[in-house]
C-alpha cells in the first residue's frame, strides 16, 4: 500500500471517530518524565604513450601502439580490482555501533547490535522505535531490555534516533511528537523512508533473514511501528506495540497488503487502553493474527509488562 494514496481518505475519518491525533499523542506525553539514517616504460602510462606512438613514423613505433593496448588491459584489470571492493565490506559483525543513513534528506542516527551468535548464517531483523522524548541509547538498555534480548534471542537489533517535530495533517497541529504515524511521505513524513532506508541497508549485507523482518515500537514509537507495520505488511513478518495502538482507524488495517501478524500489550491504566481495545476489536474482525495482553493495574509509564512477550511472539513469525 502507498502511504501517499490515503491521505484523503484516511484523515476526515480519523478525528471524527475518537482515534484522533490528539488522544493518540496524549498517551505518550507522560514517557517525558521518565526519559523515553575513488622505450617501453612510457608505453604504461596510459594516454601519454598515445603521444608517444605519434612521435614514431617507424613500423617499430606501430609495435610501440601495440604495446599500448597492453596499457588499456592494464586497465581493465583495475577495473575489476575496483568491483572486488565492493564485496563483504557491508557485512555484519558481532557488536554495538552507531551508523548514520540518509534519508529524507536527513543524516539519521541507527544503533545496530549484532549478537555472537551471528556467525554465517542470517538472522531475523528488530526495528525498534522508542517513545517520545527518549533517546535510542536509553531504549535499549534503560527503557527496555531489547539490547539484552539481541544477544539471548539471537536477532539484529536496529534503533534509530526519533526527531522532534510539530506536523500538521487535516487541518490539526500536533507538536513534539518524535515519530510521525500520520502523514504521508509526499505530506511531508520522513520517518517512512528512514525505516525503509534501515532494511535496504542492512538486509543488503547478507546477515538478515528476510522472511522475518520485524518493526517493533513502544508509545509514540508503537504507533509507528502499527504504521509502518500496515504499509509494509507484504514484506514485513510481524508488528509489534505497547502502550500504544492504530493511528489512523480501521481505514489503515481495511487497506493492509496483507493480515500481517500483531502483537499489542497495554496496562489497564494506559490513558490509550480504549484505542487498544478498538485495534483489538477492528484486527480481530478483519482476521488479523494477533497477541494481545492487557496488564492489570499498570499504567503507560514504566513499559507495561515489559516487551519479551510481545518480541517472542513477532519471532516466531515468518513470511509465507
Amino acid at each position: 500500500m502507498a502511504p501517499s494514496a490515503r491521505l484523503g481518505s484516511l484523515v476526515a475519518p480519523v478525528l471524527a471517530s475518537g482515534l484522533a491525533l490528539a488522544g493518540a499523542i496524549g498517551a505518550c506525553s507522560s514517557e517525558t518524565t521518565s526519559l523515553e539514517s575513488s622505450s617501453s616504460g612510457g608505453a604504461a602510462d596510459g594516454g601519454s604513450s598515445g603521444t608517444s606512438g605519434t612521435s614514431g613514423t617507424s613500423g617499430t613505433s606501430g609495435t610501440s601502439g601495440t604495446s599500448g593496448t597492453s596499457g588499456t588491459s592494464g586497465d581493465a584489470g583495475s577495473s575489476g580490482d575496483g568491483g572486488s571492493s565492493g564485496n563483504p565490506a557491508t557485512a555484519l559483525k558481532p557488536g554495538k555501533t552507531t551508523r548514520t543513513i540518509k534519508a529524507a534528506g536527513t543524516d539519521r542516527s541507527v544503533i545496530v547490535v549484532v549478537p555472537t551468535t551471528l556467525g554465517t548464517g542470517t538472522l531475523p531483523l528488530v526495528i525498534a522505535l522508542h517513545g517520545n522524548g527518549d533517546t535510542n541509547a536509553n531504549f535499549i538498555t534503560g527503557t527496555t531490555t531489547l539490547q539484552a534480548l539481541a544477544e539471548s534471542k539471537g536477532f539484529v537489533l536496529a534503533v534509530p534516533q526519533g526527531i522532534s517535530q510539530t506536523i500538521t495533517v487535516g487541518g490539526q497541529t500536533v507538536p513534539g511528537v518524535d515519530w510521525d504515524p500520520y502523514r504521508t511521505v509526499a505530506g511531508g513524513n520522513i520517518d517512512i523512508p528512514l525505516l525503509d532506508a534501515i532494511r535496504t541497508e542492512l538486509v543488503a549485507s547478507g546477515s538478515i533473514d528476510t522472511k522475518k523482518l520485524v518493526v517493533f515500537g513502544y508509545s509514540q514509537g508503537g504507533y509507528m511501528s502499527f504504521r509502518y507495520g500496515m504499509d509494509t505488511a507484504a514484506t514485513l513478518a510481524c508488528a509489534g506495540l505497547v502502550g500504544a495502538a492504530n493511528p489512523l482507524g480501521p481505514q489503515l488495517t481495511a487497506a493492509a497488503p496483507r493480515k500481517i501478524p500483531v502483537a499489542l500489550q497495554i496496562g489497564t491504566n494506559d490513558g490509550a487502553i480504549g484505542q487498544a481495545r478498538s485495534t483489538k476489536t477492528d484486527l480481530e474482525g478483519k482476521g488479523f493474527p494477533l497477541d494481545y495482553h492487557e496488564i492489570a493495574g499498570a499504567g503507560h509509564v514504566p513499559v507495561a509488562g515489559g516487551v519479551t512477550v510481545p518480541l517472542t511472539y513477532c519471532l516466531g513469525q515468518s513470511l509465507p
